[in-house]
């Protein structure tokens, strides 16, 4: 993994545990929202179906906030671990870049007008401090990006 993704960890779980809360908030609405009897249709089944309608939606919703939560309770963790990767860095000014960046999440041009430089420079500095970080060489398998990791079977 390479120093620009290792430092987009935290921002990328924020990223999906909203998108995980507006999967729950999805579900939470599909149960409310049952479809009504269709007398056209023609029965294929001749035994009814006993379980709710919207049980399914609700069962998707619960799994769906056990992620939300696993997810919620390593947050700090990550970012305690992207911060130490940057208290590596020598320069101050290089580590309040990298934290603006990939902590805040703020875009060149806030970083350049907080900073007082030109983006110019801030991209330079932004090249040489990810050039500077040590990305630690084994990943457990929390540290596994995201897209591989399947959470459960509500994703």
């Amino acid at each position: 993994m390479d120093a620009k993704r290792y430092q987009s960890k935290y921002q990328n779980m924020i990223r999906r545990i909203k998108w995980f809360q507006d999967l729950h908030d999805e579900y939470i609405w599909l149960s409310f929202n049952i479809p009504g009897f269709s007398f056209d249709q023609i029965r294929v089944s001749g035994s009814r179906n006993l379980e709710s309608p919207h049980a399914k939606w609700i069962h998707k919703a619960m799994e769906v906030d056990y992620d939300i939560e696993v997810l919620t309770e390593k947050l700090p963790l990550v970012k305690a671990e992207v911060l130490n990767t940057i208290c590596e860095i020598d320069s101050p000014d290089l580590e309040r870049l990298l934290i603006y960046r990939y902590i805040d999440w703020l875009t060149w041009g806030e970083i350049a007008d907080k900073m007082h430089y030109s983006i110019a420079t801030i991209r330079r500095w932004h090249e040489k401090s990810l050039i500077e970080i040590k990305v630690p060489e084994i990943l457990s398998s929390d540290e596994q990006p995201w897209h591989i990791v399947k959470l459960s079977r509500a994703c």
